[in-house]
């Protein structure tokens, strides 16, 4: 989305369809292409644990399941410099002249679900992520351990290719931790962990599991008995976070030093595999998004909803609804419910032909206003606006955006601005009545 004008029921939404080089209505996804690619990247979905050519699906389930042709990555269609997938392409679907298409859209209404990214452990240098190559994180472990996986379902340490049998998980990494990360719980970690534990136990008994914790928040429905299943089946958990990770230049193998708050000793283990439980972020283009949509966010960097309680999945501006991890960190149970209420909201706006909007809105005298823009400037809601009229300028309010908060009328200088309902006149009357209650 490039740009958005408009108000509720009148959306018009510049979109940009970014090229993909392939036709994914002719593509039948045979793969003869790739097999000829000789451009070798790392693959962003198994999060660079294995590699992909310069045309590739980008994941199994992908909609259309077709190829896309990555231009950044390709050697060019010159045919001295390559241009082989074309060539072995028997439906020719791969076009690459193929060029970004800009659409516009008439929408009623607008539903963000952004997405969230995750945190970063980098600059946490104390646990050693980057350097050490037995440390991992939450993310890389699932791909190494599904199916689908870089090592088909094999679960190996990176190091050496060998299955770990000791195995510790560390928490909070980039939640809870003003100086490095964010302040916040990521809320998903906990559970996460648990999840992977309780999968390691079922596919691996003989493996050790650790987890090193501040907190074990496991507040949602039956989460207790599934964090109680998991202690049952010989997870251990350490409350105290390790301060340092050290690692052996022969075995690879991880040492972790922690105080364990619980019994008060310090502890010095070794571990195989190290796995942080990393936490979870605003997305790098919310800033775009807010600005297109005059978005508000909470104190940290999520949207933030019209009302806690009462308006959960609205925003402050009317027709834009918002579902997912943009409002906050959340399960998928909660997912896929606000998904749900999003949508149903959505649909009340784009089923009906008339909006009903708030009685108390702005009103302005086209004879009395001296186009001044003040109003305009004041208006968090966008609802005035200058126009032409009779060989000058004046203003006029857009009801379906006005929020009758009055603040135009305050600032009108002429007087012409006035609020329904709270005309100088009525607002008078109110006095009056009031004294002569006295």
């Amino acid at each position: 989305m490039e740009q958005v004008t408009g108000y509720v029921g009148n959306f018009t939404a510049t979109i940009r369809k970014k090229a993909r080089y392939v036709d994914p209505e002719q593509c039948n996804s045979c793969g003869e292409c790739a097999k000829v690619c000789p451009v070798v990247k790392p693959d962003e979905y198994q999060m660079g644990l294995s590699t992909r050519k310069a045309i590739y699906i980008p994941f199994p389930q992908a909609v259309p399941c077709s190829y896309i042709l990555n231009m950044d990555d390709c050697l060019g269609n010159n045919p001295i410099a390559c241009g082989k997938c074309a060539e072995v392409c028997e439906k020719e679907c791969i076009d690459y002249d193929d060029q970004d298409e800009v659409v516009t859209r008439e929408v009623g209404s607008i539903i963000v679900a952004i997405g969230l990214d995750v945190y970063d452990p980098t600059e946490m240098d104390e646990y050693g992520y980057t350097r050490f190559d037995n440390v991992i994180t939450s993310m890389e472990f699932e791909r190494l351990i599904c199916a689908g996986g870089p090592t088909g379902g094999h679960f190996v340490r990176p190091s050496d290719h060998q299955r770990p049998k000791r195995i510790a998980f560390i928490q909070c990494v980039g939640s809870r931790n003003p100086e490095n990360g964010r302040p916040y719980c990521s809320n998903i970690c906990c559970m996460n962990t648990i999840k992977d534990a309780l999968l390691l136990a079922d596919h691996y008994p003989d493996v050790e599991c650790t987890v090193y914790y501040q907190d074990i928040r496991a507040f949602g429905k039956s989460f207790e008995d599934f964090y109680q299943r998991s202690k049952e089946v010989g997870t251990r958990y350490v409350r105290g976070l390790p301060g340092d990770i050290a690692e052996d230049p022969e075995s690879k193998n991880l040492t972790l030093v922690a105080e364990n708050t619980t019994t008060g000793e310090l502890e010095r283990r070794e571990f195989d595999l190290v796995v942080l439980s990393v936490g979870v972020e605003p997305p790098k283009d919310m800033a775009k998004i807010s600005s297109l949509l005059t978005l508000s966010k909470t104190s940290d960097g999520f949207f933030m909803e019209a009302h806690v309680k009462l308006r959960p999945v609205d925003f402050s501006a009317e027709g834009i609804f918002l579902a997912g991890l943009a409002h906050s960190p959340k399960n998928m149970d909660e997912t896929v419910s606000q998904a749900k209420a999003a949508a149903e909201r959505a649909c009340i706006i784009i089923s009906s032909d008339k909006y009903l909007s708030v009685a108390n809105i702005a009103s302005v005298d086209p004879e009395v206003c001296i186009g001044c823009g003040m109003c305009v400037s004041v208006c968090p809601y966008v609802a005035p606006g200058l126009i032409w009229s009779a060989g000058r300028q004046v203003c006029t309010v857009n009801a379906a955006l006005c929020k009758g908060c009055g603040s135009c009328a305050t600032v009108c200088p002429s007087g012409a601005m006035q609020q329904l309902g709270y005309t100088e006149e009525q607002t008078m009357e109110m006095v009056n009545f009031s004294l002569t209650s006295i």
